[in-house]
């Protein structure tokens, strides 16, 4: 922006008072005092060409810096989400059916509020005529949403009948590349945002016959 300007000073000589005639250099630095309005006053538009510029620029100027500093503050004041995934999903009982199950925990030193959460699949299938093909579909979680995120949240999918995983072991998750994705979505009401982030899972991390140990102990407390 001050090459263009300084340009537009340098075609019409004596636009600039005290610059040196066809010297750009002096012409450059006066744009670059008008736009940081600085303003020695060793420099100073003398006409009325000079004077139409230097307002243009000035506009220019201030339009500019008003963007790069939006574009700032949006770049770095967005919400980090600060979930903390499980490394591994586990597949264990739970109420007498194998289950898949991802843990959550929330980093954030606030509540989040209003918690949603989706679990997909994607792994090779086998149509009838034998061709194999890329599927994906959504996993039904036992609770997909949730009013209030404390500390952590488990989702579950019950590989049942009507899972896509039913039947499913370690040596068949790897065979049929099933990998794994986790979106979560939850409201911060500190700032009054909300919050993403998303996981993914290779087929070698289900840990199969594994459960995740507990979070939260209860014990006793003895009176003396």
């Amino acid at each position: 922006m001050n090459v263009v300007f300084a340009t537009l000073y340098w075609l019409v000589p004596g636009s600039v008072a005290n610059a040196r005639p066809n010297s750009f250099t002096d012409v450059f630095f006066f744009s670059v005092e008008t736009v940081a309005t600085v303003g020695y006053g060793a420099m100073y538009p003398s006409t009325l060409y000079g004077h139409v510029v230097v307002t243009i620029e000035i506009i220019c100027g201030l339009g500019f810096t008003a963007i790069l500093t939006g574009l700032t503050f949006v770049r770095f004041s967005r919400p980090r989400a600060k979930l903390v995934f499980a490394a591994n999903p586990v597949v264990a009982m739970h109420d007498g059916k194998p289950t898949l199950m991802v843990r959550i925990g929330n980093g954030r030193a606030a509540v989040l509020t209003d918690g949603a959460a989706k679990l997909n699949i994607f792994f090779l299938d086998t149509t009838r005529e034998g061709r194999r093909f890329r599927r994906a579909q959504e996993l039904r979680l036992e609770r997909a949403h949730i009013p209030i995120f404390t500390i952590f949240w488990t989702l579950m999918h019950v590989l049942d009948e009507r899972s896509p995983l039913h039947g499913y072991d370690a040596a068949l998750a790897i065979e049929t590349d099933a990998r794994v994705f986790v979106t979560l979505e939850a409201r911060d009401p500190t700032l009054a945002s909300v919050v993403y982030d998303v996981r993914y899972y290779a087929p070698q991390d289900i840990c199969f016959g594994m459960r995740y140990a507990d979070i939260v102990s209860v014990g006793r407390t003895e009176r003396k």
